[in-house]
């Protein structure tokens, strides 16, 4: 009997059915200073507020448990509401699981500064739900138990935020919010069970970027294409997956559109991939800077983009583009700018969506592109005995030479998309319909074997 035991287990484990799961905290902790802000429920007025936060990949974060803390009077809150809520292109959107008029499990003091007191509210939840990879915000109300009312205490002092920055609402009206450089304090707890996915290989992780140089510059971003380029060595594959701006602000932005566009003449072209209406999945806050010219002190803060789905880009110059949507009431929002050398050209501004673009001479944004480096084979000549092509660069006909007879030839762009496959004739493929750049061939020769070849259209 105890061997069909091991063996019934063996073979669970071995099936998938058995998994293993861990404790799982998200949160922020407090500062001690008691600032809040006002979530009372049950009165005449209705005040909401809302922070978020990440469940990574490869997780599902099974929620059981949620504390936060409030300032109060003395007495008890009389139930809580407690809400989950999915992200909306960097704000909170559809309503995932609510639980109202709970009685929290218990409220326990923690402090008094300044004669306001905080307490630390504890609330098991009545059922618990799943959250796979993904932003969240939760979102939390309380009915007072006297005069006082109830606030949701703020960390105004951590600058690495969980995420971004905390949201709010009056009634019923549209969560605003987003530039009030805090977050809430609270603590979401559950069982994080492995999904069992792997992470693709991309290669090694690398970044490439310009340095600040204390905030000198900015180039202005509401309703404005700002770019600036990157570069991709020869005979690597740089998987992009986020991408990280330093900004000076009085607002701030509820998202973006990033789009990566060729490099045309040294200047952004088409666009190649397109990240529409994302929200920051950080937000860090960096403290008040001056800026001449400009009657208020502005606030550094840098945001960084996490894209859905990685982009793959070969060898050649691209430039990244920003088009920002600011929250409600920004006064100011520029993208940080250097006079230090960076990487590439100087940066650029479109105020016609990208048709035109005017170069800021001397200037480069600060930015930092994150993703993973790979290297690939990508050669120009390949045993010249056996295997050449010729003229590169080429305007209209390539002639390739091979003792194993070439017959088909794949085209891709920079963007590794197809755009060209032709047989081969005599020897000769005719690309005058490509438009001008870099592309990567694969010549496919009479012996299955394929040829890699860069080939640049003039």
């Amino acid at each position: 009997m105890f061997f069909m035991k091991k063996n019934l287990i063996f073979l669970m484990m071995m099936s998938g059915v058995m998994s293993f799961s861990q404790n799982c905290n998200y949160g922020v902790v407090s500062d001690g200073i008691a600032i809040g802000e006002n979530i009372s429920t049950g009165g005449t007025y209705e005040y909401t507020s809302a922070s978020d936060f990440d469940v990574e990949f490869g997780k599902i974060l099974t929620v059981n448990n949620v504390k936060f803390n409030a300032l109060k009077g003395t007495a008890d809150l009389s139930y809580v509401n407690v809400y989950f809520y999915a992200d909306n292109a960097g704000r909170p959107g559809n309503l995932i699981k609510s639980f109202e008029s709970i009685f929290p499990t218990s409220q326990t003091f923690k402090y008094t500064f300044e004669g306001n007191s905080a307490y630390e509210i504890n609330v098991d939840l009545p059922s618990t739900f799943d959250l796979p990879k993904g932003k969240y915000y939760l979102s939390v109300q309380g009915k007072p138990g006297d005069s006082t009312p109830a606030s949701w205490e703020i960390n105004k002092q951590d600058t690495t935020k969980l995420g971004r920055f905390g949201f709010s609402k009056f009634g019923s009206e549209d969560w605003f919010g987003g530039f009030s450089y805090y977050d809430h304090v609270f603590n979401i707890s559950g069982s994080c069970n492995d999904t069992g996915e792997q992470a693709p290989d991309y290669g090694s992780p690398i970044s490439q970027g310009n340095l600040s140089n204390d905030y000198e510059a900015g180039g202005s971003m509401p309703w404005r294409s700002q770019a600036d380029d990157i570069i991709v060595p020869e005979n690597t594959k740089f998987t992009f997956t986020s991408f990280k701006i330093s900004t000076l602000q009085l607002g701030n932005i509820r998202n973006a559109t990033i789009n990566i566009r060729s490099s045309v003449d040294d200047a952004p072209g088409e666009i190649l991939h397109s990240f529409q209406n994302i929200g920051p999945r950080t937000e860090n806050y960096f403290g008040y800077w001056p800026v001449p010219g400009y009657p208020l002190d502005v606030v550094a803060v840098d945001l960084e983009f996490d894209f859905d789905q990685p982009a793959e880009l070969l060898p050649g110059k691209y430039f990244v583009e920003v088009i920002a949507v600011p929250v409600q009431f920004t006064d100011y929002l520029t993208w940080e700018a250097t006079s230090q050398p960076g990487t590439g050209s100087y940066c650029y501004t479109s105020d016609d969506e990208g048709e035109t673009w005017e170069i800021n001479d001397g200037y480069n944004f600060v930015f930092e592109a994150r993703g993973f480096s790979k290297s690939i084979l990508v050669v120009n000549d390949v045993d010249k005995n056996n295997f050449s092509f010729y003229p590169n660069p080429v305007k209209d006909e390539l002639t390739i030479v091979s003792k194993n007879e070439p017959s088909r030839i794949s085209i891709y762009n920079v963007a590794g998309q197809l755009v060209k496959d032709s047989e081969i004739k005599n020897n000769k493929v005719n690309i005058s319909d490509l438009n001008t750049g870099n592309y990567i061939g694969k010549v496919t020769l009479k012996n299955g074997q394929i040829q890699t070849i860069k080939v640049i259209k003039k």
